[in-house]
């Protein structure tokens, strides 16, 4: 449910609006849209590792998904909600479905080896 409109909000509401716009104009996701993007490529590496039998790529995966925990863990979250959490997130029933969309045909528009994101 949407909140009430606070008027003395409104001068950061309605730039957050503009910068929001802005960002739908460029075509620019913002850092939430990042965060379930990345979280969706850990969850069909994970399920790739799994199918192929891969024990490396599957510890790499516990690996990624105990940093995760640790760092929820250090923002002041308990230990077995974050696990559940991120198990949760990364462990998904849905992960069939996400492989398509993780694996389409998009081109970086930098070489990972040649040039970082600022």
């Amino acid at each position: 449910m949407p909140r009430v409109r606070n008027p003395e909000n409104e001068a950061q509401r309605s730039a957050q609006e503009r910068y929001r716009e802005r960002l739908r104009s460029q075509q620019r996701p913002e850092a939430d849209a990042v965060d379930t993007a990345l979280a969706a490529a850990l969850a069909v590496y994970r399920h790739t590792a799994e199918q192929r039998g891969s024990e490396k790529d599957v510890r790499r995966s516990d690996g990624l998904e105990i940093m995760a925990i640790n760092y929820l863990v250090s923002r002041g979250y308990a230990p077995t909600m974050a696990e559940r959490q991120v198990r949760r997130r990364v462990r998904r029933l849905d992960v069939g479905d996400l492989v398509t969309m993780v694996s389409g045909a998009s081109q970086p528009a930098f070489p990972s080896s040649s040039r970082k994101p600022s």
